[in-house]
């Protein structure tokens, strides 16, 4: 069994840091803590910096303070923080009490930042230089640095005595240009720069629309605290684009495969309760035609096929929307173009979708009526999905709600109780117009 043990351990230490925190998270969390303890404290800290928020907090709070601070020791400040966050507050301050001052004050600093925020996600590693500096004396203290990593000389920035930012100057001008020239003759004082506390959803569209390598971050005295770097942005992208796609669907945004079903359950049964609500709203609009389905029992065949084909386009139309809104890309005047272009879509699948319902209604149930009232019920229900899908999401924003929370359940809850209605009304005035004849 040792043997076994050791040839395990010995497996683990090969694998990157991305595949044992992979493996760590699928194992019991005791299990998964006998690992980590065994494992050298320089791989075991690589693979914590990489566990996803829940697994992270169940796999700390089976170990110590000395152990995690050790841990912690071994990551750069930033995944530190990020780590620390998962701690409970007297787990975090009993470990940042055991770090070294400097590493201590480093990672309460950017503690002091909300996760959504540029602070929450920026590195505090980055090279500054001062504008007085020849060329020459900036290569001299960078190559007596030993601290300097690959991705901290994207930009290499320049500031005052107190760290407010100047401008930036390139790698490639500090390697070609003359050595005696002055970094303020080299600089590009143009900066493109963001608050500490900006949105990380903003940061992300603005990486994705200019291209970034990197932004620096800069606290309410325009001083140079961080950076955001491409990379941080494109975790950051994928979380908003999973959160966006759970609550479409009334799920935490922050629920994954293996959660605990009993912490999946708290965030999925309330939503599911405002379904039924919704459901049994739609149930009550049926209600009130029950003499009409009594005495056409035949269209109940068809009350699934409008209500669904409704929800579907619906859903379409709300993807889009909210797509290009959670990507800033419909601005405030857009919204009546997206309208108008959605009823236009919406009345022409309509016409579509009802001419081909309607036709085969008649060939199945030989009733021309009938065509007529499910070709024109679809048609009606289809334009509703295009204004709920436009509508609902805009409201949601209007009123300061994410767009994306639980939007696909109001535009289905508006599809059925509309397809219903439109159906089940029109084929109560057809029975009062040629009921001798259906």
């Amino acid at each position: 069994m040792e043997t076994q043990s050791k040839e395990s351990i010995a497996e683990y230490r090969q694998l990157h840091p991305a595949d044992l925190a992979d493996r760590l998270q699928r194992l019991p969390v005791e299990e998964a803590r006998d690992i980590v303890v065994r494992l050298p404290s320089s791989i075991a800290a690589a693979a914590i910096a990489e566990l996803e928020h829940e697994p992270s907090s169940e796999l700390l709070s089976t170990l110590s303070s000395e152990q995690v601070a050790g841990f912690l020791g071994r990551m750069s400040s930033t995944d530190a923080a990020d780590v620390a966050g998962d701690l409970t507050d007297e787990q975090r301050a009993e470990t940042l009490a055991d770090l070294p001052p400097d590493q201590s004050a480093r990672v309460n600093a950017l503690l002091q930042y909300p996760s959504d925020t540029a602070g929450g996600i920026m590195s505090d590693r980055f090279i500054s230089l001062r504008a007085d500096q020849t060329i020459q004396q900036c290569q001299e203290m960078l190559r007596g640095r030993d601290d300097v990593q690959s991705d901290d000389v994207s930009y290499l920035y320049v500031t005052d005595a107190k760290q407010k930012l100047l401008g930036v100057v390139s790698l490639r001008d500090l390697v070609f240009k003359k050595p005696e020239r002055r970094i303020e003759e080299i600089m590009n004082r143009d900066v493109r720069s963001i608050r500490v506390d900006a949105d990380q959803e903003e940061i992300a569209r603005q990486f994705e629309h200019y291209h970034y390598l990197a932004l620096p971050v800069l606290d309410h005295l325009g001083r140079i605290v961080g950076i955001v770097r491409a990379n941080d942005v494109i975790e950051v992208a994928q979380d908003e684009a999973t959160e966006d796609m759970q609550l479409m669907v009334g799920l935490s945004g922050e629920e994954r495969a293996l959660t605990p079903w009993h912490k999946s359950i708290r965030t999925r049964l309330p939503w599911l309760c405002v379904n039924l609500a919704t459901a049994f709203l739609a149930a009550a609009v049926v209600g009130l035609f029950e003499q009409t389905i009594a005495r056409w029992t035949v269209l109940a065949i068809f009350l699934p096929i409008v209500a669904g084909q409704g929800g579907n386009s619906g859903a379409q139309t709300l993807t889009v929307i909210i797509r290009d809104l959670a990507l800033g890309e419909i601005s405030r005047g857009d919204g009546r173009k997206a309208l108008l272009k959605e009823l236009m879509l919406g009345t022409a699948n309509g016409l579509a979708i009802g001419l081909v319902v309607g036709v085969i209604s008649y060939f199945w149930k030989g009733q021309a009526i009938l065509g007529m009232v499910v070709g024109l019920a679809m048609l009606l229900n289809m334009i509703a999905a295009a204004l709920s899908g436009v509508l609902i999401p805009f409201g949601l924003r209007a009123a300061k709600v994410d767009p994306a929370l639980a939007s696909s359940i109001f535009v289905t809850t508006v599809t059925d109780v509309a397809g219903f209605f439109f159906f089940l009304g029109l084929a109560t005035l057809a029975l009062r117009w040629w009921g001798g004849v259906i």
